[in-house]
């Protein structure tokens, strides 16, 4: 037999990986077919249905820079610098939902699943018996964050949830040793939640999951939470300063500027929006970091939700999901955010319906997908 004929029959197939602009592609040679997959089907990291490609550019509206009030003070950070040269576009935490505690506080540990709870009951039993139970003692966001961490049942790489602590104030109504949470892109408050195990993991089956995730709840059992929509624009600055100092000096800064500015504007009525503080969203080297949930209806949202080739383009939905997008927010992500910036950012894209392409990190659509920058002109 000749060795070198019946070499390639003894190949078969190849299989082998190609990054190929930006994409890695699944690559299958044979003499008589050549088929080619995304590497999305094979890597469970990356949302299956997060991009996909269009030629043309798309009707998001933005500007290159940020038009910055007269008044450019910086913060000390001391040594601490902020990154002026890596890529900003697209260092985003990839989530499909995003959980806000609410604390009223931003001091929260550096982890913030190692946080206990507040609530009387768990300081009465510690005060009396010197120790506390578990269950009582943990805070919420502990419960949380070990229902969707790793090793979990619960966690599904395609359908990553995010929990951050925020600033934002438990709702007046809260029972004792109760909490209120906030959910987006559902764009929701949970006035009133039972820091139990029981309870935060009927949260999460019956808000967090997929639809298509077997765990998932039927929507009915949502009707044992008391759930209020939320309709204004939310702006949030991460100011995690028991995580980063670069965070902690900057973070409460802008919020106080954007207090500040929409406490001015407030007799013309420009504005309305709830302002607060965040923990830890990752990218502390591009602080100040902002994150901004506007409304379904907001007219920068409805530009961004129409984008031909995003999961939740009217276009590519049935009616019965496309009249729920109203209804959902879009997420804006911005780093390199400074105090001066916030005239800027609320005039150009609260006000504007604009993104700011130099502070952009990323975009969440109503459906909870990553928008693809590139795709938009913005990267």
């Amino acid at each position: 037999m000749n060795l070198q004929t019946s070499f390639p029959r003894t190949i078969g197939r190849i299989q082998r990986f190609r990054e190929f602009g930006g994409w890695q592609q699944h690559v299958v040679y044979s003499r008589r077919v050549r088929l080619q997959l995304p590497s999305t089907f094979l890597n469970p990291t990356v949302n299956t249905l997060q991009f996909r490609d269009y030629s043309s550019r798309l009707n998001v509206p933005f500007i290159e820079s940020c038009p910055c009030e007269s008044d450019i003070t910086i913060p000390d950070l001391g040594t601490e610098k902020i990154d002026q040269t890596s890529t900003l576009a697209g260092v985003i935490t990839r989530h499909y939902r995003h959980v806000l505690v609410h604390t009223g506080t931003i001091d929260w540990p550096s982890r913030i699943e190692d946080s206990t709870s507040n609530s009387k009951i768990s300081k009465l039993k510690s005060m009396i018996f010197g120790k506390t139970d578990s269950e009582q003692n943990t805070s919420i966001t502990t419960k949380l964050k070990s229902l969707v961490s790793r090793g979990s049942i619960y966690v599904d790489p395609f359908h990553p949830i995010l929990v951050t602590n925020t600033s934002l104030p438990t709702d007046p109504s809260a029972k004792e040793n109760h909490g209120t949470i906030s959910i987006f892109p559902d764009a929701i408050e949970l006035t009133s939640i039972e820091n139990s195990t029981e309870s935060i993991r009927s949260l999460l089956t019956s808000f967090l999951l997929s639809p298509s995730n077997p765990l998932s709840s039927t929507h009915q059992e949502r009707g044992a939470f008391t759930t209020k929509k939320i309709t204004k624009p939310v702006i949030l600055t991460c100011s995690h300063g028991n995580r980063d100092k670069r965070c902690g000096i900057l973070g409460p800064a802008i919020t106080k500027a954007f207090k500040e500015s929409l406490e001015r504007d407030r007799e013309s009525n420009r504005i309305d929006c709830i302002v607060g503080d965040i923990s830890h969203i990752g990218g502390h080297k591009f602080a100040g970091n902002v994150i901004i949930h506007l409304p379904g209806d907001h007219l920068l949202s409805k530009a961004i939700n129409d984008v031909p080739g995003s999961n939740t383009s009217v276009s590519s939905l049935g009616e019965h999901e496309s009249n729920k997008l109203p209804m959902r927010s879009v997420s804006i992500w911005y780093g390199r955010v400074m105090p001066y910036h916030v005239e800027g950012i609320l005039e150009t894209t609260l006000k504007q319906g604009k993104i700011i392409k130099e502070l952009l990190r990323g975009i969440v659509n109503s459906n909870g997908d990553l928008v693809n920058l590139q795709n938009i002109g913005l990267k």
